[in-house]
């Protein structure tokens, strides 16, 4: 087996063999060594293989941020099952409605009290191990997962109005891992910031090739603090790589312009994604004594990163109004620009990217029609090989450096999550007094922000604000539309087609309110 094929776990395993006194993690509850990660997880392990998880089994790691969740997934991984990453702050219902999709049946918990929360919450008792040792089951060692097995599995937005379970395999996972820990130039002395949400797929980006080089994972106990808030702790942890949303990078290098000083000094690489970024700001970032910058383009199905553009100081930053490159494929990953009868474009004209190569993940969990309506038969590799239609437009310069142009679909990102307005609009019209709803992207200030235009059941009066709270109590943040503009019916053309010219701006000054007429003189 190629090293860079060995299985996640039992690379970090092995490291921790190597090296059981350095620092794993570095969370705000206290530091773990590698013996101490490795022993808590095998302990997790043997807490899940008693209670019968194993091979293709989804575990919910249903704790925050921090050791306990670096534990979590670790011993998930060494009992043979599969991580299943949600937000286990997420509403009661969407939570019982995610576990029911991934036919999940186990969890790791922090101990009995979050246990019957988490039971009470999903109405149902779920199998479940404690990260804090209290149950007295032996440790298990490492399992030899197989490199097609299940590593983990993540939803992402759904175009029907149902989130989908994006299944990854160790072999992909392996493979990624290894990749961006060359590409980043990661070694034994990095300490690499954990910013991302535990249950959105750059977390284990930021941890995974960290611990597979020895490196130390540095939680942040808050990643809603502003960039200049982040600095100090930066500074303090001795950080050296950061893989930020690219708004908030963006936001960072505005900051440091507006007011100058010195970034952390052990600050070396900054990896930035999920969403596109500007030129602009490298030159305002580069302007102010950053470090360098890669921007990372990937989805779910494709093991998050796909490609990366790296960026130096210089006029290699670009213009001003240039979007940053999405890059080139990273090593073993293909990248297609394709028209729609599926045959190659030329240099410099459109097409629909389509990802290959180790990079696909296995498909949509239980869902095998799906699975195949996306992951298609990739006609320029051999038989049995597949690709990933996107839907992203881009351009191939004749350098091989890949632009994107914009989306094929209704499909955009919300501060970095992406987001379909069909799952909007299915979130929208749960509710009881929804007759009628259409979710656009419409751009404000530069960014696009999702609105809903909805018309109520007749005889119901419907409040926009109402609405977007009661959604805020079901569904994540990013799902939440900016407006709700409630009408008396939406603009359809006599077929039943959406009639657009027919909305209004939600974002048009507000007309002043009507006063009543003076009183008329008597």
């Amino acid at each position: 087996m190629h090293p860079d094929d060995i299985p996640v776990p039992l690379r970090i395993a092995r490291q921790a063999a190597r090296t059981p006194d350095a620092t794993a993690v570095s969370a705000p509850e206290g530091e773990l060594t590698y013996r101490t990660f490795d022993r808590r997880a095998r302990a997790v392990a043997g807490e899940l293989r008693a209670a019968g998880a194993g091979p293709e089994d989804t575990v919910l790691v249903a704790v925050g941020r921090g050791a306990d969740w670096a534990v979590a997934v670790l011993g998930i991984w060494y009992a043979g099952a599969a991580p299943l990453l949600v937000d286990p702050a997420a509403p009661d219902e969407r939570l019982r409605a995610l576990l029911a999709a991934a036919r999940t049946r186990y969890a790791v918990v922090t101990g009995h009290v979050a246990a019957a929360a988490l039971r009470r919450r999903c109405g149902e008792e779920l199998f479940w191990a404690g990260t804090r040792g209290e149950a007295p089951y032996a440790a298990a060692d490492p399992a030899a997962v197989a490199p097609g097995s299940l590593a983990y599995v993540l939803f992402t937005s759904g175009s029907t109005g149902r989130p989908k379970p994006v299944a990854v395999g160790h072999a992909g996972l392996a493979r990624q891992t290894a990749v961006l820990a060359e590409r980043y130039g990661l070694t034994a002395a990095d300490r690499v910031l954990q910013f991302a949400a535990p249950a959105f797929d750059v977390s284990l980006e930021e941890a995974l090739p960290t611990w597979c080089t020895g490196g130390t994972a540095v939680f942040v106990d808050d990643n809603l603090a502003s960039p200049a808030e982040l600095e100090p702790f930066l500074a303090r942890r001795q950080v050296t790589v950061v893989n930020l949303p690219t708004p908030y990078w963006a936001q960072w290098a505005k900051d440091v312009e507006r007011r100058p000083r010195p970034l952390p000094p052990a600050l070396r690489h900054v990896v930035i994604g999920s969403d596109a970024g500007r030129t602009a700001d490298l030159v305002r970032w580069y302007a102010a004594g950053g470090p360098d910058v890669t921007s990372a383009y990937g989805l779910t199905e494709s093991t998050i990163t796909a490609t990366c553009h790296a960026t130096h100081p210089g006029p290699s930053a670009g213009t001003p109004d240039e979007v940053i490159p999405l890059g080139v494929p990273l090593d073993g990953v293909r990248a297609y620009v394709l028209d729609e009868a599926l045959e190659p474009t030329a240099d410099d004209a459109a097409g629909e990217l389509y990802l290959a190569g180790h990079c696909l993940a296995r498909g949509y969990h239980d869902r095998a029609a799906l699975t195949a309506e996306r992951f298609v038969a990739d006609p320029f590799a051999a038989p049995g090989e597949r690709m990933y239609r996107t839907g992203d437009r881009v351009r191939r310069a004749p350098d091989g450096t890949l632009r994107f142009l914009g989306r094929t679909d209704d499909q955009v990102k919300i501060r970095g999550h992406r987001v379909e307005l069909k799952e909007v609009e299915a979130a929208v019209a749960a509710h009881p007094d929804v007759v009628d709803v259409v979710a656009r992207a419409v751009p404000h200030q530069g960014e696009p922000q999702v609105v809903v235009y909805v018309a109520a059941v007749p005889g119901r009066a419907l409040d926009g604000g109402v609405l977007r709270r009661d959604l805020a109590a079901r569904v994540p943040g990013h799902l939440v539309p900016a407006r709700a503009c409630v009408l008396p019916r939406l603009p359809r053309t006599p077929g039943g087609k959406l009639d657009v010219r027919g909305l209004p701006d939600p974002f048009a000054p507000r007309a002043a309110a009507a006063r009543p007429p003076l009183a008329e003189p008597a």
